[in-house]
């Protein structure tokens, strides 16, 4: 009579630790599980994606880390963007980089030379002209934004400035719609590549002066269309385009000391669009004075690095 009220007593022990067993697996296992999904601290992640992004103070981005901006990423007034050398932005479809602060882009202006490129670039694996907007500097006034030592490609308009004065130095903007569209500016574009666009430059507006010196503007649609006759464009490579220069008010431009690919005068003027080409134009427009012009190509215009294009 004993023994089975023992193996009861066996039996109610037995569950009694197997349910202090489940109760222990359970928490184990709950906090084993919660451990494994808590989400990946994005500032270990060597990808960053910003969708439709507004900074709220300054930034510097990093070059370990590759930017992948989707909609559109705007810079406030008073708050600046510093994207150092080496580093690489992509762009979603019809992304667009608004600037309304600060951006400087590359390699800062008081240094010396540029050792490492900074990409800003389509994010589609078969990249194409318009694939992203491009970088619109928005009426910000300022002269402290720069870009220089970038490669800036496949946008609609790389560069949209706007009643602003940034420099563009020493970069290659490439197979964009339009690499530089100056509306108001005073800007200053220097030593640059500027290759394979539809338009490689657009000057638009009055009473300012854009210094347009010691570029190489080469295969593109049209090298630069001006409708801002003010613009300082001299000491360029305007060769192998379609149209070097196309004028678009009745004003007239002198553009002297440029290289147009040869020493032919007949030759040169037949890469001009202006008053002298009737059957080219629509409204009354004035006349490109192109002399005296250089002879041969200018050896230190355009991109200075492209040793840093070859290494890609």
């Amino acid at each position: 009579m004993i023994k089975p009220v023992h193996t009861k007593m066996k039996i109610q022990h037995l569950r009694y630790y197997l349910l202090i067993l489940c109760i222990h697996l359970t928490i184990c296992i709950g906090c084993t599980t919660q451990n494994t999904t808590n989400p990946v601290d994005p500032t270990e992640s060597s990808e960053v994606v910003l969708e439709n992004y507004q900074l709220t103070e300054n930034e510097t981005w990093t070059p370990e880390k590759i930017y992948t901006v989707k909609g559109t990423l705007e810079i406030p007034q008073d708050v600046t963007l510093n994207i150092p050398p080496g580093t690489t932005v992509k762009f979603g479809r019809n992304a667009l980089l608004t600037v309304r602060g600060i951006l400087k882009v590359g390699t800062p202006l008081a240094e010396e030379e540029v050792t490492q490129l900074v990409h800003l670039t389509s994010e589609n694996i078969k990249p194409a002209p318009a694939d992203w907007n491009g970088i619109l500097f928005d009426h910000t006034h300022d002269l402290e934004s720069f870009i220089r030592g970038a490669v800036i490609e496949y946008a609609t308009t790389a560069l949209d400035i706007k009643t602003t004065s940034p420099t563009v130095a020493e970069c290659t903007l490439r197979l964009n719609e339009i690499a530089i569209a100056l509306d108001g500016s005073d800007a200053q574009i220097r030593h640059n590549d500027i290759l394979d666009n539809n338009t490689g430059v657009r000057t638009i507006g009055r009473q300012t002066r854009p210094q347009i010196q010691k570029n190489n503007i080469a295969k593109n649609e049209i090298g630069v269309f001006c409708e801002n006759v003010q613009s300082i464009i001299r000491n360029n490579n305007l060769n192998a385009n379609i149209f070097a220069l196309q004028l678009n008010v009745k004003f007239n431009l002198i553009v002297s000391n440029n290289w147009w690919g040869n020493s032919d005068a007949t030759e040169i003027a037949n890469v001009i669009i202006d008053a002298t080409d009737r059957e080219l134009i629509t409204k009354q427009v004035g006349i490109v004075y192109y002399e005296p012009f250089i002879k041969e190509r200018i050896a230190d215009a355009g991109f200075p690095y492209p040793t840093l294009l070859d290494s890609e």
